[in-house]
C-alpha cells in the first residue's frame, strides 16, 4: 500500500517524467523519461488486491512494449524514413490507448480506482500525445487519420454496451482522444486547450460519482433527480459535448481551428460518434430523473454542496459562452 507522502513523490516523478520526454532532443532521452513516468505510476495502481497485480504487470508490458518500439523507430528514422515514422506513431497510439489499440486501455481502466482512473486518463497521456504532435510525419498521418476514424466507432458503439461507469468514461475517453487527434493531425495547438478542458470535465463527472458513491449505470437509482441527480445529469451532457454547456466549446474549437484539409470522413465519423455519447450518457443518468419524478430519493447521508455546485457552475458556464459566440 503506497503511503500519501510516497504517493505524492511518485507523483511528482510522474510528472517530471512526462516533462523529460517533452523537452529531450534525442530519443533515447525521450524513451528514459516515458519510463521514468511508467515505473513511477506502478506502484499508484498496486493494491491489496490480487487482480491490482495482474493489471499493472499487462500495464507495464503494454508501456514497456510501446517505448521500445518507439525508441527503435526514433533511433533508425534516418535511415528507414517512411517505415521508421509509421512505427512512431503507431506506438504513441499504443502508448495513449487510442484505437485500433486501445483494447488494453478498457481492460486496465475499469479495474482502476477513481483517481487511479483519471490519472491514467490525463496525466498519462500528455507525453505520447505531445510527442505524436513534435513527431508528425506527414507520410504517417493516414495511420493517424484510420485512428481517428477507429476512436469515434468505438468510442460511440463501446460505450452503448458499457455497464460500469469506468468503462463508460473509458470508451468516452477514446472517442475524446479522436478530436485531439484531429487537432494534432491539424497541426493546431488548440489541441492543449481541448485536453485541459476534458480533463476537467472528467474530473467534475468522476467527483460527482464518488460523492454518490456510484460504480455502475445500475447504482443510478439511488440517486434522486430532486436531490442531486440533476448535477450529475448535467455534468454528464456536458462531457459528451451537448450544446450548449460548457463542453461543446472545445468540439466547436475544433471546427473553428480546422481547417478544410482535414478529412472529412473523419468530421462526419466523429459527429456521428458524439450524438451516440449523448445518447449513451442520456441513458446513464435518465433513471434518476424517473427516480425523482416517481418520488424516490437517497436519504440520509450529507452531500459535498459545495462541490456539486461548483461542477454546475462550470458546466452552466457554455450558456454564457455560447450566447457570446452567436452574438
Amino acid at each position: 500500500m503506497v503511503t500519501s507522502a510516497w504517493g505524492g513523490m511518485l507523483g511528482i516523478g510522474m510528472v517530471l517524467g512526462a516533462w523529460v520526454s517533452i523537452s529531450s532532443s534525442s530519443w533515447v532521452g525521450v524513451w528514459l523519461g516515458l519510463e521514468l513516468n511508467l515505473l513511477c505510476f506502478i506502484p499508484l495502481m498496486v493494491q491489496r488486491q490480487k487482480k491490482m497485480g495482474e493489471v499493472s504487470v499487462v500495464y507495464f508490458l503494454i508501456q514497456s512494449c510501446g517505448s521500445f518500439i518507439l525508441l527503435m523507430a526514433g533511433v533508425g528514422m534516418v535511415s528507414y524514413g517512411l517505415a521508421a515514422g509509421v512505427l512512431v506513431s503507431v506506438a504513441l497510439l499504443l502508448k495513449m490507448g487510442a484505437a485500433p489499440v486501445h483494447f488494453w486501455y478498457i481492460w486496465v481502466a475499469k479495474e482502476l480506482s477513481w483517481m487511479q482512473f483519471i490519472t491514467l486518463s490525463t496525466i498519462q497521456k500528455v507525453a505520447p500525445v505531445t510527442l505524436l504532435t513534435l513527431s508528425s510525419v506527414k507520410e504517417s498521418m493516414s495511420w493517424v487519420y484510420m485512428s481517428i476514424i477507429l476512436c469515434g466507432v468505438v468510442g460511440g458503439v463501446g460505450g452503448i454496451s458499457a455497464l460500469s461507469f469506468r468503462s463508460l468514461l473509458a470508451y468516452s475517453a477514446i472517442n475524446h482522444l479522436g478530436w485531439i487527434l484531429i487537432l494534432v493531425v491539424e497541426g493546431s495547438a488548440f489541441w492543449v486547450s481541448y485536453f485541459c478542458m476534458y480533463c476537467i470535465l472528467l474530473f467534475m463527472v468522476v467527483s460527482t460519482l464518488m460523492i454518490f458513491s456510484i460504480f455502475h449505470l445500475s447504482q443510478v437509482t439511488k440517486v434522486s433527480y430532486l436531490k442531486g441527480g440533476w448535477v450529475l445529469l448535467v455534468a454528464m451532457m456536458s462531457l459528451s459535448g451537448l450544446p450548449p454547456l460548457v463542453g461543446f466549446l472545445p468540439k466547436w474549437g475544433v471546427f473553428m481551428n480546422c481547417s478544410g484539409g482535414v478529412n472529412m470522413v473523419c468530421m462526419v465519423v466523429m459527429v456521428l460518434s458524439s450524438v451516440v455519447g449523448v445518447y449513451f450518457y442520456l441513458r446513464a443518468s435518465f433513471t434518476s430523473i424517473l427516480v425523482g419524478i416517481e418520488g424516490g430519493a437517497m436519504e440520509g447521508g450529507a452531500l459535498n454542496v459545495t462541490g456539486l455546485s461548483l461542477s454546475l457552475v462550470v458546466n452552466l458556464l457554455g450558456f454564457w459562452f455560447s450566447g457570446a459566440l452567436l452574438y
